[in-house]
Formats: C-alpha cells, structure tokens, sequence
C-alpha cells in the first residue's frame, strides 16, 4: 500500500503504487465513526491496526500538516460536519477554527461543544453555504475542506470563494475522492449508484480540483493520491451499515443492505482515488 504523488512543489510526477435507483439517500453524518468524524480513515498499511476514530483522526492531521500552521493563526474548515476535525486541529495546533456547514443540524450538534469560543484552541461553528461564504475577503490564514468540495454542485465557484477568504500566502488543502482513468459499464453503473445514495454530482477528477484552484489564482504545490489508504473505510462503513439493519424493519433493512454494497463496490473499484491537494495564494 503505497501514496502516489502526482505532484509535488511545482514539478508534476507520477509514481505507480497503488443496481441503487431505488435506495433511500443517505446522509453522511449517519455514518459518523466512533471518533465522530464523518470523512474516510488513513491507514498505513495492510497491517495497520488502527481503530476508525484513529484512522480518520490521521488523516485530519495529514490535511492539518500541509497547511503549515502556527499558534494564534485563523483558520476556516469548510465542510465542519459534526466539528471533530476542527476541535482535533485547534487543540493539537494551538489555532482559532471556524467552521462552516449547510446543514443545520450539523452546526447546532457542532457549536454545542465544549471547545467553543474566540481563543486560540477553540473553535467557532456556524450554518453557511460554502459557494457562498460570509466572511470578508482574506479573513483567514488557513483554509482546508475535508470531502466537502465534493458534494457542492459548482466546485468552481467554492474553490473561488474559498480563496477570495484565504489572506494572500495562505494555504487551502482539501481531500476528496475522485475519478482516475475510464469506467467500463460495470464501473459506471457503480459510481452513478453510489451518487445517488449520497447525492452527489459527477465525482471528477485531480485535474479537475488543480484546475479551479489554479484559475481562482492558487498555486498547487501537492498533489498526493491515498486512494489504497483510505479504502478499508468502504469496507468498514458497509459492514458497520450491515449490522445496523438488523435493528430495523425489513422494507428498510433491505434498503440499507443495498446501501452497504454500494458503499462497498464503490470503495472496491480501482479507479476511485483520493486526493489530498495543497495550494498556497500568491
């Protein structure tokens, strides 16, 4: 199990490693791991015996890495779902973190934690669009987005916003899965099933985030593919699914047994990656 990074510093360079119309739309937030992330896990290895909440904790700190922060800074989690990652990086980096979500039960879960407030280490939540954000321009010092980008209907237009809020030399670093080469039928039908249970538009592809970002006016400076890393989370999510059901009605257990194996086919398919991409504002 190995990254690839397709690019790195300003040089790109690849290195091999590694039937739903009928089912009730799911909201992630559902799925949320013991650890109270709703993102997928990073583990190391085949062998890493990581829990879910120390997994998707990893990968929180992968994303928190690349974003070269330092006490007292601003920094905006796009995306915040239930809060998790933004109270893990204010606390472990010594940051203020706002966090912003569309859904209004995420933000009233999110700000009744015990970390809110205005200081450094403490966390701020609030029920904003993403393509759309309230904040005035270069409010912040930092900006990431953990698999939100992925569910907003015009990614241009986040990513935009997203710079137009980061303060010139700051850094933006998201994670999302994506498209890596052609689906057969198969493959296709797969996909198109796992969109509509999660209510998603086209996935696209790395290019595709390097692109908006770099006409809003960033500088890519990563591109790292985890896609093998984080693909238990899939496996993980269905079984966890599978168990649920049986506390359920039948009409509905087979709803979820449905879920489960696409989540599963999804994460199984080798042309879905997951990226990790670090842009700095000029």
């Amino acid at each position: 199990m190995r990254e690839r990074h397709i690019r790195d510093g300003r040089t790109a360079n690849t290195h091999r490693g590694g039937r739903g119309q009928h089912v009730r739309p799911v909201d992630r937030s559902s799925l949320r791991s013991d650890g109270g992330n709703i993102h997928l896990g990073y583990w190391r290895s085949d062998d890493d015996d990581a829990t879910v909440a120390e997994a998707t904790d990893t990968l929180t700190d992968m994303v928190a890495d690349r974003l070269a922060l330092s006490p007292g800074l601003r920094v905006l989690d796009i995306g915040c779902g239930s809060g998790k990652p933004a109270v893990h990086i204010a606390g472990g980096r010594e940051v203020h973190v706002t966090g912003v979500t569309i859904s209004a039960q995420q933000a009233e879960v999110a700000a009744a934690r015990p970390e809110v407030g205005d200081g450094s280490g403490q966390v701020a939540f609030r029920q904003a669009d993403g393509m759309d954000l309230p904040f005035d321009d270069g409010h912040f010092d930092r900006v990431y987005a953990i698999e939100s980008f992925l569910h907003m209907s015009d990614r241009a237009k986040a990513i935009a916003e997203a710079t137009r809020v980061l303060r010139p030399g700051g850094m933006l670093v998201t994670a999302n899965p994506y498209q890596e080469g052609e689906l057969d039928a198969r493959g296709t039908e797969i996909v198109a099933a796992n969109r509509r249970l999660f209510q998603i538009p086209p996935i696209g592809d790395a290019d595709e985030y390097v692109a908006h970002m770099e006409k809003a006016g960033l500088e890519v400076v990563e591109v790292l593919d985890i896609g093998e890393n984080v693909r238990r989370s899939h496996t993980l999510a269905a079984a966890a699914i599978r168990q649920a059901k049986e506390t359920f009605d039948d009409a509905f257990s087979e709803q979820l047994t449905e879920a489960a194996d696409i989540i599963e086919r999804f994460g199984d398919l080798p042309q879905i990656g997951y990226g990790i991409i670090a842009a700095r504002k000029a």
